[in-house]
């Protein structure tokens, strides 16, 4: 198309075959379509390619091109002319007819546009007018045909008014010319929502009907109609819609202001009670599904309204709000399992939540009132989700596939999440209820080996509300420890959900000591088995954590355990480091003098097989193995903590900490592994991951590796920068700025650190673009070091002016992170007044970072940004008010800078606005906020409006 540029019919026409027969040219064709498509011809060619005799496709980019015109660029249309735009579209519309569905249904579209755009002044009464002339047409259209037309155009009426970009005062008038019209829609609907309308009318009046509640009709005015709409249910052809519909009705925002309508057509909800019992009977599930969604529509959005009238003196509405809920709860209860054989189970979660929530709102006096009222109903819940959370027989579950493994997966999280709820509403009950179903299951011994899909189920809902259950519990969790020596484990998926939960009570476990005698047997034995390894160490991990001051006993059996896993080399990568992290805690609360002692047997191979690894020539294989040793002596250095707080023990110190003495051995490997992976991102930053753990365990105990890792540092981040590094970087010198020996150190670090990210900022913008991530992290250490220590900063003899250079360049980028630590910077730099070459930067280049700034308002910057630009411009005005000043009126003598949307007057009142506000920076943010909005051209619209509500 390169050679054509007249956008006539004849050449639009061969565009548009071109474009769906010849793939190889689609971006250059849709290209030049698009400019077609908003030019000024489009108004005249677009009329000759909706001729009968043109293709499909052609006709629908017509229509396409009438419909862009009329909303986008209504301004175009000559003075005059409107009546002759719309007698010609009605005239498109009655040939279009009988033609294709997809080309009518785009020009019905056309029409409520301009309907939209001609309200109210120019076609005021253009709902009376369409009705009656779509009633009185003479065309040789069928009634069936009219009614279509007509409702399809009405149908998009209330989509078009909220997609159509309008000022305030035309969007509300608009509205309230089509809120005239309202009753005039009903009563149309209302003879069309009818048997004795064809099919296709009747489910056309139904959307339509949808249509307009989405737009707001009040719902007591549309009482009948939903009657009528229940009764639509009836019919198979029309259900899908009448399901629609009605969800549309029950969650319309306004819904909650006519609680007497909702209660009068409670009666009606509670009839489906029949068809859904039939449904299921049929296993009919998407009768099923559309019914739960009706339900669930009425009871998600008015959960108050349910309460209040639970509490109130009407007992037939009080008897109907609490059908509805137990009718939640039958929905909850379909037979089968999800997702294979019911998908509406999982439909109700959320309303149990907004119930409990809702109920625990109300004041006291209610709240105690209605509780041994919805109680039996959460109780009832509980034996339900027993129910629903077992996994199906094993020769049915291995016939499932992985996508539908995956959602019973995440079918029961949720599930775990609904317990909790329930939790808050039955407390005590519902695990009285869970460890009576135990009891009983292990009263009938043999019935486990065969219902271990029910056992599992209960020990499942127990971790789920583990986290909620009171530390003083003192009855039924010891009951359930106890009883758990007594199960007999044979499935996997069994024996890992035990485990799971034994770790998901690690918290009470620290009040209840005595339970780690259950506990920790039965996780070493996990920690042995190869298919119970992933539970039984996340457990173990989370138990040692929480029972620092009681697991000193079980140490050396942890300690064994461990020992015996990791050589017999069965665990995974994942599981391996777990059990350092354990190995780790446990040794945290041994006597000091003893912790290497008892460390070595573990470690000492771990060294050993990373010192050989690095001797091997690189390949993948070697890469992961140093990876996975990196790992685990980063979490076992990440959680040997031997300064923890040991309940008024005194710590005996006999010579420097254990992590210490491990890294001193390490750190030679460590040399090795960076000289000859030194290019490798993910070694170097498992590298600093292990030197960063060591550092926050070891705090001022890391002073004799300081230097040395400093200068590791400078010699990776000069390699390949990485974010890794930098933020080691960042964690070093705020530990050790006030250490007098690390001052040259931390002066080379950041020199270094500073000279290498700078060549990043001398390339093109596009590479700076691909390395946005690092700017960020250097940006933000930039910021903490001249927050923490300025001194390590400016007699560092870093290149200061590039620096800020490069501070502008990061708030060019489109990134919201990178964009806000570039303003942290510069906001810390800037603030440093005292500072002589901070002084002189900012004399020699405001004028580029107040550019820089104003085209970000202007609209070179998204608008998310706009927060953290508007700070840079707070402390600039607060620090520098007379050259901020004198800069101004440059800014507003220059002529469509930085908006064409914006005017002298314009910019003269939002500097000298901005420049007085020098003490509240949120009202700088609303400044700069509505300035961005005008140079947009989006101040005075309806989402400028809600733009500039929100709060920042």
């Amino acid at each position: 198309m390169a050679d054509v540029t007249e956008f006539t019919a004849e050449n639009v026409e061969k565009a548009v075959n071109n474009f769906y027969c010849n793939t190889e040219v689609h971006q250059e064709v849709h290209r030049w379509l698009t400019a077609a498509q908003v030019s000024p011809a489009a108004w005249s060619f677009c009329w000759e390619l909706l001729q009968p005799g043109k293709g499909v496709q052609v006709q629908y980019f017509g229509a396409s091109c009438l419909h862009m015109k009329i909303s986008r660029y209504w301004q175009e249309v000559p003075e005059g002319q409107t009546e002759t735009l719309r007698t010609r579209l009605l005239q498109q519309i009655a040939t279009s007819a009988t033609g294709p569905k997809l080309i009518l249904t785009r020009l019905c579209v056309a029409l409520s546009a301009l309907a939209i755009q001609l309200l109210p002044e120019e076609w005021p009464n253009c709902v009376d007018e369409l009705i009656i002339m779509f009633q009185n047409d003479a065309s040789s259209l069928s009634s069936t045909q009219r009614c279509s037309v007509l409702l399809e155009v009405f149908t998009v009426f209330p989509e078009e008014f909220f997609s159509l970009s309008m000022s305030n005062d035309k969007r509300a008038g608009v509205r309230q010319e089509l809120n005239k019209s309202i009753n005039k829609i009903l009563a149309l609907l209302s003879n069309l929502i009818s048997p004795n309308s064809p099919n296709e009318v009747y489910e056309q009046a139904l959307k339509c009907f949808g249509s307009w509640v989405d737009f707001g009709i009040p719902m007591n005015e549309a009482e009948q109609i939903i009657v009528q709409v229940f009764q639509s249910l009836n019919s198979e052809h029309l259900f899908d819609a009448a399901v629609d519909t009605l969800v549309k009705v029950f969650t319309q925002p306004d819904a909650h202001k006519y609680p007497l309508t909702i209660q009068k057509l409670l009666p009606l909800v509670l009839q489906l009670q029949g068809m859904l019992v039939d449904a299921v009977d049929k296993h009919n599930m998407d009768v099923c599904q559309g019914l739960t969604q009706i339900v669930i529509s009425v009871a998600e959005s008015h959960p108050r309204l349910i309460l209040e009238t639970v509490c109130g003196d009407n007992e037939n509405r009080k008897s109907d709000a609490q059908k509805l809920v137990g009718l939640v709860l039958e929905c909850c209860s379909v037979p089968g399992h999800y997702p294979v054989d019911e998908q509406c189970s999982s439909m109700t979660f959320t309303f149990w939540y907004i119930l409990q929530d809702t109920l625990q709102d109300f004041p006291v006096e209610k709240y105690h009132m209605l509780l041994p009222i919805f109680q039996p109903v959460y109780l009832g819940l509980i034996e339900n989700l027993l129910v629903k959370v077992q996994y199906p027989p094993e020769e049915i579950y291995t016939m499932w596939t992985a996508e539908e493994k995956e959602q019973f997966r995440c079918y029961r999280q949720d599930i775990g999440d609904t317990m909790m709820y329930a939790y808050s509403i039955l407390r005590e009950p519902l695990l009285g209820y869970l460890c009576n179903a135990l009891s009983t299951l292990v009263r009938a011994e043999k019935e486990i080996s065969v219902t271990w899909e029910l056992v599992e189920a209960i020990f499942f809902l127990f971790a789920s509300v583990a986290e909620s259950v009171d530390i003083e519990e003192s009855i039924y969790i010891p009951t359930v420890l106890d009883l758990l020596q007594k199960i007999p484990y044979s499935n996997i998926k069994f024996i890992s959900t035990a485990l799971h939960m034994l770790g998901s009570f690690g918290e009470w476990m620290s009040y209840h000591p005595q339970s780690l005698q259950v506990a920790i047997p039965l996780l070493l034995q996990g920690v042995a088995n190869t298919e119970a390894a992933q539970a039984a160490t996340m457990a173990l991990k989370d138990i040692t954590l929480e029972n620092l001051d009681h697991i000193r006993p079980f140490v050396p059996q942890i300690l064994r355990a461990c020992q015996a896993a990791l050589a017999r080399g069965h665990l995974k990568s994942r599981e391996n480091v777990r059990i350092m992290s354990c190995i780790g805690h446990a040794l945290s609360v041994m006597p000091y003098g003893d912790i290497l002692e008892m460390l070595d047997p573990v470690l000492t191979p771990q060294i050993s097989e990373l010192e050989q690894l690095t001797k091997e020539p690189p390949s993948g294989v070697v890469k992961n193995s140093i990876l996975l040793k990196l790992n685990m002596m980063s979490w076992l250095f990440g959680s040997l903590d031997t300064d923890r707080d040991r309940k008024g023990e005194k710590l005996n110190k006999e010579g420097p900490k254990p992590v210490f003495v491990i890294l001193q051995k390490v750190a030679p490997i460590l040399q090795s592994i960076v000289a000859v992976w030194i290019t490798d991102t993910s070694v170097i930053e498992a590298v600093c991951d292990m030197l960063k753990r060591s550092l926050q365990t070891l705090m001022d105990d890391f002073t004799p590796l300081s230097k040395d890792v400093a200068q590791l540092l400078i010699q990776m981040y000069q390699t390949v920068p990485h974010i890794a590094i930098l933020d080691l970087t960042k964690q070093l010198i705020l530990v050790f700025h006030t250490d007098c020996e690390f001052q040259e150190s931390a002066k080379a670090l950041i020199q270094a650190v500073c000279a290498k990210t700078q060549t990043l900022f001398q390339r093109e913008m596009t590479a700076i673009q691909s390395h946005t991530d690092i700017v960020e992290s250097f940006m933000l250490v930039l910021a903490q070091v001249i927050k923490k220590s300025k001194s390590a900063f400016f007699d560092s003899g870093t290149d200061i002016p590039t620096l800020f250079q490069a501070g502008i360049v990061g708030l060019s980028l489109p990134e919201n992170h990178t964009v806000k630590a570039s303003s942290i910077f510069l906001c810390e730099l800037i603030s440093n007044v005292d500072v002589p070459v901070v002084r002189d930067i900012v004399h020699a280049h405001v004028h580029v970072l107040l550019d820089r700034i104003m085209r970000a308002m202007g609209g070179e910057s998204p608008r998310q940004v706009m927060e953290h630009i508007s700070d840079v411009l707070f402390i600039l005005c607060k620090h520098y008010t007379d050259l901020v000043r004198l800069w101004s009126q440059d800014v507003v003598d220059k002529e469509g800078y930085p908006s064409i949307r914006c005017t002298r007057d314009d910019k003269d009142r939002f500097m000298k606005s901005v420049l007085k506000e020098r003490v509240s920076k949120s009202k700088v943010r609303q400044l700069v906020k509505e300035f961005s909005l005008l140079c947009r051209g989006l101040l005075g619209t309806e989402y400028g409006a809600q733009m500039t509500e929100l709060v920042i």
